[in-house]
């Protein structure tokens, strides 16, 4: 019976090769979308479940008050970790995670050559306990004592293998590898070896050697530090109550002046390793996800396949009175309800099937052309029983669904009505409930297009509103720090380019908008009051202030020193130490936490110094002849055609002065637009989603309308035999679907005000939506439908009418 289905079902599918496309492709467009949501978020989900003992594992971490604003940090004070006492109620384990900034390692070659490897990553400083909370299996070394010496150090297979390619990892153990830090260098044993995780976890280290005696012995509670993180482990059945009660009584007793002082407040927390993938406030450089992404992206998920399951139906029921002859025979034949039902039921599990093997090559086009959205690590991350669970389970629920209200129309089919040949009055195929599934999917396709507008605005606003500050034609590079030409005087390079003609400016100093913080709190006396504000700083040399075209709105430039002396403010400093104008501020002093005093000598008009996420906040720019991380070098504007031989230039007089360091540079306005990068990916995000919905929405605009051109066929050439004109008639069958668009226009206005003012409220600087936004969303969402259906009633309208009503 099921085989006999089988080939009726084929044979009908290749009949409608039209309408078989069009579902096999609305249904292949959804299915790919959502296997690839999935692939995305059981990925992230996946995080550290796998960790044995997971659920008694947790970061200490740091929560504050300052200024009213409330805040976290990963890092700890390098005094906890010595203070810690064992026998704290419930405590099992401490485990320190120290990251580690190496210039480079050396290590010997297999042909007896020193090979380098530059700026290694993922290098901790731990202790034995480590190895205890994270079950590694050791291949070689032992855990107990692979960290019992201070030059001892353990790799992961995967880093062990990228030192030592062409050696067994048996012969690994003692080698010796050379670290260069940027205070010193030392000489360390390979004393193990162990496998790489093979789940996806926050513990991302590839060499591990022992926490150094300084910090073992470390009292120092002030300084936190993003890259030093503490674990602990408790026991069965105890929460983290006694040892946050232990460190909190400690870091009251030890910050207690420092906090009275500063008006800070200031207390650690317990943050559990199931939800470290999620913090990324407490990030210590380690990737994260955001759940507020990832269920959004399951919403679109859900969406698009709930768009592509309705372009099924609304096909499907609209066939069903050219096949009514058919279901009519087969019920005078004898065939049941249930017969008909599984027949139709075997019948959309084909299209649905067809439809799968599509999206797999779908799925793989998308992951190469879209890989900015693929996380790192995913393409080797293979959850089988996931994967099959889903795929079946998605299988099953879109042909139950989408088959579900044909199957039953099917069932209501009357002989009677067929043999008198009223084959299209199916009872129940209303026309009012595919109405409401067309309006639904145009609804879903409209915010989209709305929310893309929106969206799109904000960027352009972002990057065309005035900064405060020129940057055109500006490149930048970094001040080398971090390699062997560190200790080069940077002027020199700066000398080096003022020979140069085609370069109009070169300064040296911070970047003016970047979302680093150098940050410092900051004093000013008047009478008996004492006003204190949390300030940022940046530093330039004697050109940075012209370089960038700061405009000067109240005193003089400062004059460069090699102890800072002069400050030059900003109008929000003006403002928040309580200022009437930036005139009454030149000349007043303010003090640091050492009551050292900096007198103002010049203030600046306000620009913005991070992205428009933030508010723009108090600032020093101080004059200095160090403290500078950063090149920056305008070009000549006037000849763009010759910028890329005086990038040469520039690389060539870098190598002199930095043959250690590559020249890397970006124009800045680059950098300004990498600042935005998130909603970058979200406008590209909600762009490709709203294709996809205009796509899926379109086919089923587009069969729907071959069929009622053929159904009102007769209709048609009754219309044109009494005089009606080509016009009249694509007005005629075009005017039912835009009404049907200015439906859900008026329905999915008001939910993507709603959903774009949401977004726009992380802005600290925003667009104002107009109406004109969703004027222009609706006429494009009416332009669509109309091209989409015109093609067809175009087609019927140009028939002739003897063919039509000879048919008939």
């Amino acid at each position: 019976m099921i085989l006999n289905y089988i080939k009726i079902t084929l044979r009908y599918l290749w009949r409608n090769r039209l309408f078989t496309a069009l579902n096999i492709l609305g249904l292949s467009i959804g299915i790919c979308a959502c296997w690839t949501i999935f692939r995305i978020v059981d990925y992230e989900f996946s995080f550290d479940k796998k960790h044995p003992e997971g659920e008694r594992i947790y970061q200490i971490v740091n929560r504050s008050i300052f200024e009213g604003e409330e805040g976290g940090f990963g890092g700890v004070p390098l005094g906890i970790l010595p203070s810690l006492d064992v026998n704290i109620e419930g405590l099992e384990s401490v485990a320190p995670v120290y990251s580690q900034y190496m210039l480079k390692v050396e290590l010997l070659g297999s042909k007896g050559s020193n090979q380098t490897i530059e700026e290694p990553e993922h290098i901790i400083a731990t202790l034995p306990s480590y190895f205890e909370m994270v079950p590694y299996q050791w291949l070689l070394g032992n855990p107990a004592s692979a960290l019992d010496a201070p030059d001892h150090v353990v790799l992961t297979e995967s880093r062990a293998r990228q030192y030592f390619p062409n050696l067994p990892i048996e012969s690994i153990v003692h080698q010796s590898l050379t670290y260069y830090s940027m205070n010193d260098t030392v000489v360390r044993h390979i004393s193990g070896v162990v496998k790489d995780l093979d789940y996806p976890s926050s513990f991302t280290a590839k060499e591990f050697y022992p926490v150094s005696k300084d910090d073992l012995a470390s009292t120092v509670w002030m300084g936190m530090n993003s890259r030093n993180t503490l674990f602990v482990k408790v026991k069965e059945n105890h929460g983290t109550k006694a040892v946050l009660d232990f460190i909190n009584k400690k870091n009251e007793e030890l910050t207690r002046e420092f906090r009275e002082k500063f008006k800070y407040e200031g207390w650690f927390e317990a943050l559990s390793l199931q939800q470290k993938h999620f913090a990324a406030e407490y990030s210590g450089g380690e990737r994260t996800a955001n759940k507020n992404v990832l269920y959004g992206l399951i919403g679109i998920a859900f969406f698009l396949l709930t768009l592509a399951g309705i372009n099924y139906i609304n096909l499907t029921t609209a066939q069903l009175p050219q096949r009514s002859k058919e279901i009519g025979v087969r019920k005078t034949l004898g065939s049941s309800p249930r017969a008909l039902t599984t027949h139709f039921m075997v019948e959309t599990f084909a299209i649905v099937l067809f439809a799968f093997l599509l999206a797999v090559p779908l799925s793989f086009l998308f992951s190469k052309t879209f890989d900015e959205f693929i996380p790192e690590g995913l393409t080797k991350f293979d959850n089988y029983s996931a994967m099959i669970f889903f795929a079946v389970g998605l299988l099953s629920l879109i042909t139950f669904f989408s088959a579900l209200y044909p199957a039953w129309l099917i069932t209501k089919v009357r002989t009677v009505n067929v043999l008198k040949g009223q084959g299209d009055k199916i009872r129940g195929a209303r026309l009012s409930f595919r109405k409401a599934l067309i309006i639904f999917q145009f609804v879903i396709a409209q915010v989209f297009i709305i929310g893309a507008l929106i969206i799109g605005q904000q960027l352009q606003y972002t990057l065309q509103k005035d900064m405060g500050f020129n940057y055109e034609a500006v490149i930048t590079a970094n001040i080398p720090y971090k390699s062997l030409d560190r200790n080069v005087d940077p002027h020199l390079f700066k000398q080096k380019l003022e020979k140069y003609p085609e370069i109009s400016a070169i300064s040296l100093g911070h970047l003016p908008l970047n979302n680093s913080v150098w940050g410092n709190v900051l004093f000013f006396e008047k009478d008996t009051a004492k006003t204190q504000v949390s300030v940022n700083f940046k530093y330039g040399d004697e050109d940075y202030l012209d370089f960038y075209k700061f405009n000067l709105i109240a005193g003089r430039h400062a004059v460069p020193a090699d102890s800072t002396n002069e400050y030059i403010v900003n109008e929000a400093l003006v403002k928040a130490f309580g200022f009437e104008n930036p005139q009454q501020a030149i000349g007043q002093l303010l003090y640091d936490a050492e009551q050292k005093a900096y007198p103002i000598v010049g203030v600046v008009a306000d620009f913005h110094q991070h992205n428009f996420k933030s508010k723009i906040e108090p600032l020093v720019i101080v004059t200095s002849t160090d403290q500078l991380n950063s090149f920056n070098i305008k070009l000549s504007s006037s000849h763009p055609a010759q910028w890329n031989e005086t990038i040469k230039s520039i690389e060539k007089e870098w190598k002199t002065i930095y043959p250690n360091s590559p020249f890397e540079f970006k124009f800045y306005d680059e950098t300004i637009e990498n600042l935005y990068e998130t909603e970058q990916k979200t406008a590209k995000l909600i762009t490709l989603a709203t294709t996809v919905c205009i796509i899926i929405s379109c086919l089923g605009l587009f069969g729907l309308a071959t069929l009622t051109a053929f159904q009102r066929t007769k209709e048609i050439g009754v219309r044109k035999v009494l005089g009606a004109s080509i016009s009249g008639i694509v007005r005629l069958l075009s005017t039912d679907f835009v009404k049907l668009v200015l439906i859900a226009i008026l329905i999915a206005s008001p939910i993507a005000w709603w959903a774009m003012n949401k977004w726009l409220e992380d802005f600290a600087y925003r667009i104002e939506i107009q109406w004109w936004m969703f004027a222009i969303a609706g006429i494009l969402a009416i332009t669509i439908a109309l091209i989409t259906v015109s093609s067809q009633a175009i087609k019927a309208a140009v028939a002739n009418p003897v063919d039509s009503l000879r048919d008939e």
